[in-house]
């Protein structure tokens, strides 16, 4: 475990309306992948790029008559840190789960797709460029290696091989050649 490690605890208080305001404030955070102590108070290693973005957060939130506090810790007194790094990977759990299960579909759906000789390589290609996309948002706030993250990142990988071999064999049904 990475000794020394810095925090940030983000608190922020903002008007009723627009809820558009503290639907927007919220989705950003939920990008950062920042964990919720209470309502409207979460916490998230310190990172350039989370210091930066809790930054702009801050200022939109000043911007609207709000009040945001950015605190760095560098200890703390109630959770150790190794209870938050856990609570953290409870959060990525669900979502490395969530994208095992689209990649296990999406295998099955090339499948059946290909037995029926029914594959549209356009939209294939789409739906693993979203799982290409899911998977890259979750690397970035999974700031403590999850133990999914191999899994998910070899599933990812089979679903780009069997589309190849899937796309390959469509080409060569028609007596066509594919190149990557």
């Amino acid at each position: 475990m990475k000794e020394n490690r810095t925090w940030y605890l983000f608190s922020y208080k903002v008007p009723p309306e627009p809820s558009t305001l503290r639907v927007r404030i919220w989705r950003n955070l939920k990008a950062l992948g920042v964990l919720y102590i209470q309502q409207s108070v979460c916490i998230v290693p310190k990172t350039l790029e989370v210091e930066q973005k809790l930054a702009k957060i801050k200022m939109l939130i000043d911007d609207h008559a709000g009040e945001a506090f950015i605190i760095e810790i560098k200890k703390f007194a109630h959770y150790s840190e190794c209870e938050l790094i856990e609570l953290f990977h409870v959060q990525r759990t669900s979502e490395y789960n969530e994208l095992l299960e689209n990649c296990r579909l999406f295998l099955q759906e090339l499948k059946n797709k290909e037995a029926s000789h029914d594959l549209n390589i356009e939209e294939s290609e789409i739906k693993l460029n979203r799982l290409k996309r899911c998977y890259r948002k979750m690397m970035k706030k999974d700031y403590f290696k999850h133990s999914l993250l191999r899994d998910a990142k070899g599933c990812l990988q089979k679903c780009e091989e069997q589309l190849t071999v899937y796309i390959e064999m469509m080409y060569e049904s028609k007596g066509a050649t594919y190149t990557s």
